[in-house]
């Protein structure tokens, strides 16, 4: 493991799934990682912002900024006074920055940067393909884009692509350095009910707040919790855990049960030993009880 901090910004939609609070406290809890700013996206982004102020607060990072996001796709409309679940009305007081959107966080941080801030993408890629389009010379400052999302040796619309994939397919054909981390892996890393059991007896204000969130989301959902977007966190710093693969990814934006899909175009042509060329490396393996481990001693002590 790397001893330089790595320089991240999380993109978030944090609220729905469990997975991106624990990503953020995983984030400031790992000494590999210096999370610079949070922005959000996806439906009601400013109730998620400050969902995300409330979880730096309880970690004690209330000098991180957080950033309104996009809550609408490039094309189509959804619902953007959507509370997410892990919301309470207790969060309805905190402020968060309206001077600037996320769009524009991200633009003028990264055009003010030395090309060593890596976009940490754990929800629809909507802001990262705004603030391309936007400002294209953003693409030579990116260090790399570290997202989850994407199955790229099984077929399935995965979530956070489905959600906007023409914001995908822009990101994905950038040319920027990236790193999927796709349920491929990520659906490997499920805690297990004794995981669930040390974390329903928290040691600190933090974990007991977790542990809140955690009951709250499982109130509405009848499996334990999967470390999708922690997984995507860890992928910043590690180089044990994680297998790459260089991969030729197209994203689907037209079809009528396809669309959303993230199309592996290398691994399914049969005796094609050329070079791949690209600039997606795809997760294809990870040892998951070691990474579990990893994420519970550091988030839940």
């Amino acid at each position: 493991m790397s001893e330089i901090k790595e320089k991240i910004i999380i993109d978030t939609d944090i609220g729905d799934d469990i997975d991106d609070a624990l990503a953020i406290s995983f984030a400031v809890k790992s000494p590999e990682i210096d999370l610079i700013g949070v922005t959000t996206v996806w439906k009601d982004t400013a109730a998620r912002a400050r969902l995300s102020k409330r979880v730096l607060q309880m970690l004690g990072r209330e000098d991180i900024p957080v950033y309104i996001g996009s809550g609408q796709p490039l094309i189509g409309k959804v619902d953007d006074h959507e509370i997410p679940n892990q919301y309470s009305e207790d969060m309805d007081g905190i402020s968060v920055n309206t001077e600037r959107d996320a769009v524009d966080y991200i633009i003028d941080t990264l055009m003010k940067s030395e090309g060593d801030i890596s976009l940490v993408t754990i929800g629809a890629l909507t802001n990262i393909a705004l603030a391309i389009v936007k400002k294209p010379e953003i693409k030579n400052k990116i260090k790399r884009i570290v997202m989850m999302g994407g199955a790229y040796y099984f077929h399935y619309n995965e979530y956070n692509i489905e959600c906007d994939p023409e914001a995908a397919r822009i990101v994905f054909e950038s040319g920027i350095q990236i790193k999927a981390v796709g349920l491929d892996v990520t659906l490997k890393c499920q805690l297990t009910q004794q995981d669930v059991e040390r974390i329903e007896h928290p040691n600190s204000e933090i974990t007991q707040f977790l542990s809140d969130l955690i009951g709250r989301w499982r109130s509405i959902n009848n499996y334990l919790p999967i470390l999708h977007d922690p997984l995507a966190v860890c992928a910043v710093f590690d180089k044990e855990l994680l297998e790459f693969k260089e991969e030729k990814i197209v994203v689907e934006t037209k079809g009528e049960f396809t669309r959303g899909a993230t199309h592996n175009q290398t691994s399914y042509r049969w005796g094609n030993t050329n070079p791949v060329n690209s600039n997606i490396w795809t997760a294809k393996n990870v040892d998951h009880m070691k990474f579990t481990k990893l994420f519970m001693d550091r988030v839940f002590g």
